[in-house]
């Protein structure tokens, strides 16, 4: 399984799409712990970057996703948008100069994708953030993927994605808004790792659907 420039923009389509289906949804979960405005600035972001890389006629993919990622750090206001902007930027270093990715390279997009979150927002995996949906994930796709099993074991990652958002009801908040209610932060489903669950699960469809 091959992927190229072409199938990074139906991705960056896709991507958009299920962020604004959820927008009022992620408003919801973030007016709880938060300022409420997650769904708009993820709407805002994943939809200017789609139309980003829809006009751009680059086929180097890592230089694609490098410039989604600054556009999404200009069209996001959030934290959640600066740090998704990066996951973008790593990833597109790690990829500058490659036209193509296999299935197998997938985990190495993901990870480099967690590596740029984790450098600009130094939080770790259990402290109520987007990683928590997202590292779970990661985890599956850097081990015994191959070419024939990649639509598999991206279903598997999509649903421990899921339940790795879930799991943070029950986290305590570390970081925002979210960790001035202590203990009772608690009883919060962290919105930032149901972005990372929307994410993975998107691209476990667009992936499957090829």
């Amino acid at each position: 399984m091959v992927f190229n420039a072409e199938d990074f923009k139906r991705l960056f389509q896709e991507w958009s799409n299920i962020m604004d289906k959820n927008k009022e949804y992620l408003i919801k979960l973030d007016q709880v712990g938060g300022d409420g405005d997650l769904g708009l600035s993820m709407s805002d972001g994943f939809g200017a970057m789609k139309e980003q890389v829809a006009n751009s006629s680059i086929e180097d993919i890592g230089i694609l996703l490098y410039n989604a990622g600054k556009t999404m750090n200009i069209s996001a206001s959030s934290s959640l948008g600066t740090l998704i902007s990066s996951g973008f930027m790593e990833a597109g270093k790690t990829f500058k100069g490659k036209t193509e990715i296999t299935g197998c390279e997938i985990g190495t997009f993901l990870e480099a994708f967690q590596n740029g979150v984790i450098h600009r927002g130094k939080a770790k995996v259990g402290e109520k953030t987007f990683l928590d949906g997202f590292n779970p994930a990661v985890q599956i796709m850097l081990a015994n993927v191959s070419e024939d099993n990649v639509g598999i074991e991206l279903r598997k990652a999509a649903e421990a994605a899921q339940a790795g958002s879930a799991s943070t009801v029950g986290m305590l908040a570390c970081w925002g808004r979210a960790a001035r209610r202590g203990e009772d932060s608690r009883q919060i489903l962290d919105p930032g790792s149901v972005v990372a669950a929307l994410f993975i699960t998107t691209l476990s469809s667009y992936v499957n659907s090829k």
